[in-house]
């Protein structure tokens, strides 16, 4: 795969934003959309299957949910509807990043500076729909 990177500095650096787009090298095509799947789709396999699993009575499931695993639960991808042929948001309340699959590449955009995970989510999604709109105009040659 080969990734290019931009940083959009703006005079205060922690609002600053990221962008990088994955796409694959010229000798394997299929490898972008094998890296998203054992990114994305790989863990949600996995927690499915550990759920399954470990089914605890209704009276031990009330207290299971400990400090580090709602922290773990937060940081698992989130699906993002409507946005390229799939996108995750993959973050804590602090920090966080987009990922967008379009084709046969993907893109990560990180916006620094926005005080609420929502508002961060939602600049990322605007960001990214012009990003994927320049890249469909790019590929078409115009």
């Amino acid at each position: 795969m080969k990734v290019s990177q931009c940083l959009f500095v703006t005079p205060t650096p922690a609002k600053s934003v990221s962008l990088s787009l994955t796409s694959p090298a010229p000798s394997s095509r299929n490898s972008v959309r094998e890296f998203w799947k054992n990114q994305f789709h790989a863990a949600q396999t996995a927690e499915d299957e550990k759920d399954k699993e470990e089914e605890l009575p209704a009276d031990r499931r009330a207290g299971a949910n400990s400090e580090a695993e709602r922290e773990s639960e937060e940081r698992k991808p989130r699906f993002i509807p409507g946005l390229g042929d799939e996108a995750y948001w993959v973050g804590s309340p602090i920090i966080g990043a987009l990922y967008v699959l379009q084709g046969d590449s993907f893109l990560r955009i990180s916006v620094g500076g926005v005080p609420t995970e929502s508002a961060r989510i939602e600049k990322s999604k605007a960001l990214a729909r012009a990003a994927i709109h320049g890249l469909s105009l790019r590929r078409r040659g115009l």
